[in-house]
């Protein structure tokens, strides 16, 4: 009987294989923690924002007399979205003008919350270090 010339053997690819794997997989899992550091930065700056925006809505009301209570509002924000996600003393939260006690109304209030990414990020890239998450808010003084 007479074989073809060009026959497919299933065992003769098998090198080939592990060598295609080889090349593949670094790049593909790269790619799989860079998207999932990526995603985390993203839910860390939401939920920043969303703190600001809580700090932001305690400053504005009539009855916020002094900042801590403005600052105590955006951290327990924090906590409740972030839990244990992170270190919140690492967060900086700062609410813009300086005193509240005087403020008229219809100023602009501002509640900045802010973090190094190194500090929430599980793998930092070096190129990264010095990168700030930052939620910020503005509203209007009741």
């Amino acid at each position: 009987m007479h074989r073809p010339r060009y026959s497919y053997s299933p065992f003769g690819r098998r090198g080939a294989t592990v060598v295609e794997l080889a090349l593949v997989a670094p790049v593909f899992f790269l790619i799989i923690f860079g998207v999932i550091e990526f995603g985390r930065a993203v839910m860390v700056k939401q939920s920043l924002a969303e703190a600001a925006r809580a700090g932001a809505r305690t400053a504005a009301l009539a009855t916020t007399l002094n900042l801590d209570t403005a600052e105590s509002s955006a951290r327990s924000h924090l906590r409740q979205t972030m839990t244990d996600s992170f270190d919140l003393n690492e967060c900086r939260v700062s609410i813009s003008p300086g005193s509240l006690d005087d403020l008229d109304s219809g100023t602009d209030v501002t509640a900045t919350v802010e973090v190094d990414f190194n500090d929430v990020s599980w793998i930092a890239p070096s190129f990264m270090k010095d990168l700030v998450l930052r939620g910020e808010a503005s509203m209007t003084r009741e």
